[in-house]
């Protein structure tokens, strides 16, 4: 009988952080899909249905914000296939979260473009939707007390979801916050009486929940420029506790920010960055890491990437790496200058031993308004590309990661009943034509403008005994807010499974 925990065979090696990199060859392959997204893909969120929402709104258009020619298209990457969203609102620079029973909240987005509004920027809306993938329409929800123009939402513990941070519907700078309760009202969901803030959050602040209930504002945003200070955020007691040792913080501005596989281990990383609005300032190649289980917990520079990236995108793999690519030497807005460049390097980052491995290149340049997810297969899709303002060209093709483990014999799951659910504190039993190491949850992607607040890896421990295999589910409900799930195997070869997707109740 075989009984293993991820979270037990780690390596810590946080004394020991320096330019590490893993040379081999380089991991993985990419490909351009056939069929180019018919719609800006700004945003993008897996559904458990294994297609992709892509939300475009106006997509950065002024002169289709002024016809009202708001667009979403729903994408099946097994059949590379799209189905046409009726839209109806302007969605672009919205949040969105994915609901418990797997619904997509959208909340805020565009009220008035700066020439439309006679301001000098953007207006924040206050309307709110769900898009239901099983009739694939979008459903009004309780509208928001005020305008949100790149708010962050994000998942709890409890099954109730936060909308924070943004540009209000004047065009200033967000300080309140509401918490969604979608089972209220029968259903039809409801928002709670708007709160200030302990402090000013950035636009699209990069959350995390961790396991105390508490959230991490890592540093990470869209347009900040590092004077607010990454943190420790109790959005109950609504008080905030800043921490201290994050490198080139000013410099952190669309950079890259993810909850390190597993979630038990409760560590955080930042990767890159810049400053959008400047045309001169090149981007990091630095990264940072935090240990958040320690008392007083502090960022330790991290190795290094390979390259100096703005805009990039970081994306969990099952087999508990984390890649990632995209990105440009500086920001889009120096797209004609010398200096400008898009680059093309991957990486695969090891948590275990804090090290860097180069992945394949990829051919399609992202920029602004791009992002990546991963796929049920394992694979990772990534999505969008402005190159300028304003109606300028826009990226609609669409470029997978195929990992190396595709090229290794996968472990099969079975013996599992249809639309399973699992509670906290229960166990989830299926069969593997292998021993396994691990099983995991991962939380499916909803990205924009380098943000995924809700992505994560929870370990399972499990007991094998021959082809039948047995998951325990942690108790605690801040490790895996209610939803749906991918579940993956992973082999003794660190190979995964498909995943099958699993509610958690």
């Amino acid at each position: 009988m075989l009984r293993q925990s991820g979270t037990l065979r780690r390596v810590q090696r946080l004394g020991l952080l320096g330019a590490l990199v893993v040379t081999s060859a380089c991991a993985g392959k990419w490909t351009v899909s056939s069929a180019p997204a018919p719609v800006r893909a700004v945003h993008a969120v897996l559904m458990h249905n294994g297609h992709v929402l892509l939300i475009a709104g106006s997509g950065n258009d002024p002169e289709a914000f002024a016809a009202g020619s708001f667009t979403s298209a729903e994408w099946d990457p097994v059949a590379n296939s799209f189905r046409t969203i009726a839209t109806p609102y302007d969605m672009f620079c919205s949040g969105h979260a994915v609901l418990p029973d797997g619904r997509v909240m959208v909340a805020g987005g565009t009220q008035a473009y700066p020439s439309t509004a006679g301001g000098t920027d953007f207006q924040g809306s206050a309307q709110s939707y769900a898009f239901d993938p099983t009739t694939h329409q979008y459903v009004q929800l309780p509208t928001l007390a005020e305008g949100h123009w790149y708010p962050t939402v994000v998942n709890r513990g409890d099954g109730k979801q936060i909308v924070v941070g943004g540009l209000d519907q004047n065009g200033i700078l967000q300080s309140h916050y509401q918490t969604f309760d979608p089972a209220a009202n029968g259903g039809a969901g409801a928002l709670s009486a708007q709160q200030t803030t302990a402090g000013f959050f950035p636009t699209y602040p990069a959350l995390h929940l961790l396991a105390d209930g508490r959230f991490f504002y890592s540093g990470v945003s869209t347009f900040g420029d590092g004077s607010d200070p990454p943190g420790l955020w109790n959005a109950d007691t609504n008080t905030f506790t800043a921490v201290k040792g994050l490198t080139d913080r000013g410099r952190r501005d669309m950079g890259a920010s993810v909850l390190l596989p597993p979630a038990q281990d409760q560590r955080v990383m930042v990767m890159g960055g810049g400053i959008h609005h400047s045309t001169t300032t090149l981007a990091t190649a630095s990264t940072a890491l935090i240990d958040l289980k320690k008392a007083n917990p502090a960022y330790v520079a991290g190795p290094p990437m390979s390259e100096s990236k703005q805009y990039v995108s970081a994306v969990t793999l099952p087999d508990r790496t984390v890649l990632q690519s995209g990105g440009t030497s500086m920001s889009y807005l120096a797209n004609a200058v010398p200096g400008f460049k898009f680059r093309y390097t991957a990486q695969l980052f090891h948590p275990d031993t804090n090290t860097w491995e180069d992945a394949a290149k990829s051919t399609v340049g992202r920029t602004y308004h791009s992002e990546a997810l991963l796929l049920p297969d394992g694979r990772v899709a990534t999505f969008g590309s402005n190159l300028g303002n304003d109606g300028a060209p826009f990226e609609s093709r669409i470029e997978i990661y195929q990992p190396k483990y595709f090229d290794k014999v996968r472990p099969v799951l079975g013996g599992l009943p249809a639309n399973p659910t699992l509670a906290r504190g229960a166990t989830i039993n299926f069969t593997s034509d292998r021993p396994l190491q691990w099983a995991e949850l991962i939380r499916p992607g909803a990205a924009t403008h380098s943000n995924d607040p809700d992505q994560r890896l929870v370990d399972l421990p499990i007991t094998q005994n021959g082809t039948q295999v047995s998951a325990a589910l942690a108790a605690n409900p801040n490790l895996t807010p209610p939803g749906y799930y991918m579940l993956f195997g992973v082999d003794t070869d660190g190979t995964p499974s498909v995943a099958t997707w699993v509610q958690v109740v």
